[in-house]
């Protein structure tokens, strides 16, 4: 049986404030890319995340990023030899909106996220409307959130969806947030959106346990959810750290 490889495939960089994704450090600027993680496994083409759309279509609600020629998705899975129409599957790690942002652009993809994630994508508490460009800002300002210009296929909880690859439910920094668990030829993979958004959030780099991301909705079901990925054994990759483009690819 193929085991599966993934390619990280950055799709444009932002500033950020460190202590915005390490709860209790120190303010820092920080330089983070967006991401989307391809994975091929025997005839099977899967995307985990779908990145952000070009920095135009986001300064009306998000922080300014750049994005080169060559990072738009199209050109950066071409690059892989892969086109839009070879993608099958697409799994959200969360709704946010620099996590779903290009789902429209896979004809062929069942694009799966968790049913309660939907739920709170949909209506979200004040604070958090900006990271799912929720429907109504607090100026009454309509908007269309990403995550609704494609159809969406909703689990509750764990679901395998090609050999070697899992999805796991790990719900804190959003009530739906989920999980990829990859079991590659030399080493099992835990892509973990946005709750290690980076490697100083792994135990040992800040802290001496995990460190949450500062933006969250439960720090309970936060903390199951890290001992629910220390558990599989495997090496954990970031969401947003740039570090993760040392590797071409992991498998």
């Amino acid at each position: 049986m193929d085991r599966p490889v993934i390619y990280p495939v950055t799709l444009g960089n932002g500033g950020r404030d460190r202590a915005t994704f390490l709860m209790f450090s120190k303010s820092d600027p920080v330089t983070v890319v967006f991401l989307m993680y391809y994975i091929r496994v025997g005839k099977r083409h899967i995307l985990v995340d779908t990145g952000v759309q070009a920095p135009e279509a986001t300064l009306t609600h998000h922080h300014p990023m750049t994005q080169a020629a060559d990072q738009r998705p199209m050109a950066a899975l071409a690059r892989l030899g892969v086109k839009p129409e070879q993608i099958d599957t697409v799994i959200n790690t969360h709704l946010h909106w620099d996590h779903c942002s290009n789902n429209d652009l896979f004809p062929n993809a069942t694009v799966y996220a968790q049913r309660v994630e939907l739920q709170y994508a949909i209506a979200p508490l004040p604070l958090h409307s900006w990271a799912y460009d929720a429907i109504e800002y607090g100026d009454g300002k309509p908007v269309l959130p990403p995550f609704l210009r494609a159809r969406l296929t909703l689990i509750e909880g764990d679901l395998e969806v090609a050999p070697g690859v899992t999805i796991l439910f790990t719900p804190g920094h959003t009530p739906g947030s989920q999980s990829v668990v990859v079991r590659g030829e030399k080493k099992t993979y835990v892509i973990a959106g946005d709750n290690v958004p980076l490697y100083d959030n792994l135990p040992g780099r800040h802290r001496p346990g995990f460190t949450p991301n500062g933006i969250h909705v439960d720090l309970e079901a936060y903390y199951r959810s890290f001992r629910r990925m220390e558990a599989i054994g495997g090496e954990i990759i970031p969401s947003h750290d740039k570090g993760v483009l040392d590797r071409e690819r992991y498998e």
